[in-house]
């Protein structure tokens, strides 16, 4: 008992982290992922929408996480349907109005 008289500044601070880390822990929500829907174009496979938005995701493994997202039992789409992607892995997406210098026009 003295121990906490002589140092209840500790003790104090202790009792405010331990508050602290209660407070994260409950207070802490597992936020889904935001998803955007991808409009399929004429020849797009799920392969080549991998090759633009997989980042550093290995490309059989985006598939897969796509395909359950989406609750394909085939990798087949179809032109005009809609998929739902991570909107995170929006910013993989090529931009077509940068030109480079060795591009043809």
């Amino acid at each position: 008992m003295t121990f906490i008289r002589r140092n209840s500044y500790l003790t104090l601070l202790f009792a405010l982290i331990l508050s602290f880390s209660f407070y994260s822990v409950f207070t802490h929500k597992n936020q889904e992922p935001q998803m955007s829907l991808v409009q399929i174009e004429e020849g797009d496979t799920l392969w080549t929408l991998a090759e633009s938005f997989s980042g550093n995701t290995p490309h059989q493994e985006w598939i897969e996480a796509i395909m359950e997202e989406n609750n394909l039992h085939t990798p087949k789409i179809v032109a005009g349907q809609s998929i739902k992607i991570p909107s995170e892995q929006l910013k993989f997406a090529p931009d077509e109005t940068i030109k480079l210098a060795g591009d043809a026009e």
